[in-house]
């Protein structure tokens, strides 16, 4: 519970608790609402029950009365002719009915099925109505006679025609045999007037549902008023304290304990206004030791970039005169090449001054590249891979390795020409370095539907940790030499210009993978 309300404010709390009242409210509603609807549907079936029960008791009392009547008849007058008897208890049996509604009238068959009295239907008089259904398909005077025999007779069920509206409505008869006789006594009543008397009952409840929901709402809201002002008052007299004790704990003001309502932050106040005025004692040490501080720290930082400056214009001048003897003896290298055959003492100086070469133009790339704009051109890649092969020969020869090349040609991409030599020479340079001695490199450059392909493949040691091989100044053997910038620098350079790049390494055998997408999608091939 405390990490619920950890890290709140005070009058988020508040609408958490008026929103849990109000949940608690609707809940309880709901339990009442539930209970009253539960009472309800009791009081509905007990009510079904008990009328049921009453109509059943009816009718079986008046089946009794007239069987009363037929075995007083019989046994005073049974020399009579069975005709004449049967003749005589019809006549009177048909004047024992319910006027009003069809109802409680006394019906007699025989135990063939032969109408004797009908009150209601007498075109059926003398008809055998045995095989008679009923809507549902229930022979009703055959089943009647067969209860009839039981000992104390019985009850039946079914669909009958009632007078009164000339549609069938449900009905329940009760049966007793008359044994000396053959007869079957019965009476019954229709059941359709339970559902008007269950809607009345379900008015009535509606009506005090409705009522009694008014008077628990208006008690409820009453108190709820009630119990909502008291508690806004004890909160605002809360808010007002904390809302002291916070402002003198922003501005280092003392609080006048008199304007404080509650002791317990009453005590609170107490200890503020003591460690306020220990702060403001000890800012006033502070602003003084702040602004010592803060006038060696811009010494300090005048001071470090003059630094930088400094270093970044030795550097630059450092390059700068590198750059020119090493032009000059590759060049010479160049002209006695020319001139006479090679000589493999030159051949070592070259390969080492392309090495100092190439990582002279990676430290110019570093200092330049967020300065200045490498625009994009149209080069022939295919061409250019010669070229730069050609660059790193002399290189790979001293190191006892040669090139295999299995390059398309006239394969055109839009790339700056700096971008693509700086990738190319470091991982031709990163090939060499790292290739076993008289092993090959491989240069493959093809072209599929998606994009020109370029793989540098050499054999050597496996890489021990490819997710970190092109962070900066990360070298995986630091006997090899170099500065840990190369592949960084192959990095940046793929994702300003859209080129995918794979590394794998498996067995010994080093794969560095560049996909150059079509021009369609990021102006690298020019189709």
């Amino acid at each position: 519970m405390t990490t619920i309300f950890k890290n709140q404010s005070f009058k988020k709390v508040n609408i958490l608790g008026f929103i849990l009242v109000i949940v608690m409210l609707v809940i309880f509603v709901s339990v009442v609402a539930f209970n009253s609807y539960n009472q309800y549907k009791k009081d509905i079936e007990q009510l079904e029950s008990e009328y049921l029960i009453t109509q059943k008791n009816f009718i079986k009392n008046e089946t009794l009365r007239a069987w009363r009547f037929i075995d007083y008849k019989y046994k005073n007058e049974k020399n009579k002719p069975r005709e004449v008897l049967q003749a005589e208890i019809a006549e009177v049996i048909e004047n024992m009915r319910n006027e009003g509604d069809g109802t409680g009238y006394v019906f007699i068959y025989t135990f063939d099925g032969i109408n004797i009295a009908d009150p209601i239907l007498k075109q059926n008089s003398g008809k055998n109505l045995l095989d008679f259904k009923d809507l549902n398909g229930k022979r009703v005077i055959y089943e009647l006679i067969q209860v009839s025999k039981h000992k104390d007779g019985g009850y039946v069920d079914y669909l009958w025609n009632k007078p009164t509206t000339n549609q069938p409505a449900p009905k329940i008869s009760y049966a007793l045999s008359y044994n000396d006789l053959g007869l079957m006594i019965g009476s019954g009543v229709y059941l359709d007037n339970i559902n008007q008397i269950i809607r009345e009952k379900k008015e009535e409840y509606l009506r005090k549902i409705v009522q009694y929901f008014y008077i628990v709402f208006i008690v409820i809201l009453v108190l709820f008023m009630i119990g909502f002002s008291i508690y806004r008052y004890f909160m605002n007299l809360i808010e007002k304290d904390i809302l002291l004790i916070q402002l003198a704990s922003v501005d280092l003001e003392k609080i006048d304990i008199k304007e404080v309502t509650f002791k317990e932050f009453g005590v609170v106040a107490s200890h503020i206004n003591i460690m306020n005025e220990t702060l403001s004692d000890l800012n006033k040490n502070l602003e003084a030791k702040v602004l010592k501080r803060t006038a060696e720290l811009e010494k300090a930082k005048e001071y470090a970039l003059d630094l930088v400056q400094k270093q970044d214009r030795f550097i630059k001048d450092a390059i700068h005169e590198i750059n020119t003897p090493l032009g000059i003896i590759i060049f010479n290298i160049d002209l006695y090449n020319l001139k006479y055959e090679k000589n493999r003492y030159l051949s070592k100086i070259e390969a080492g001054a392309k090495i100092i070469h190439n990582i002279y133009n990676d430290l110019e790339y570093m200092i330049k590249k967020d300065r200045i704009e490498y625009p994009k051109q149209e080069i022939n890649l295919s061409k250019f891979l010669h070229e730069r092969v050609e660059f790193f020969y002399e290189i790979a020869l001293g190191n006892q390795i040669d090139f295999q090349l299995q390059i398309e040609d006239d394969l055109l991409i839009y790339i700056n020409e700096i971008h693509l030599q700086r990738l190319v020479d470091n991982t031709i340079s990163n090939a060499i370095k790292y290739t076993i001695n008289h092993q090959d490199i491989t240069v493959k450059l093809y072209q599929d539907k998606q994009s020109a392909i370029l793989e540098i493949i050499n054999f050597g040691k496996d890489i021990e940790h490819p997710e970190k091989l092109f962070k900066r100044y990360y070298r995986e053997n630091n006997a090899r030499g170099g500065f840990g910038i190369g592949l960084n620098i192959i990095k940046e350079i793929c994702t300003k210009n859209h080129v995918e790049v794979e590394v794998s390494s498996i067995e010994g055998i080093i794969t560095f993978k560049y996909c150059f997408l079509k021009k369609g999608k990021n102006e690298n091939i020019i189709t």
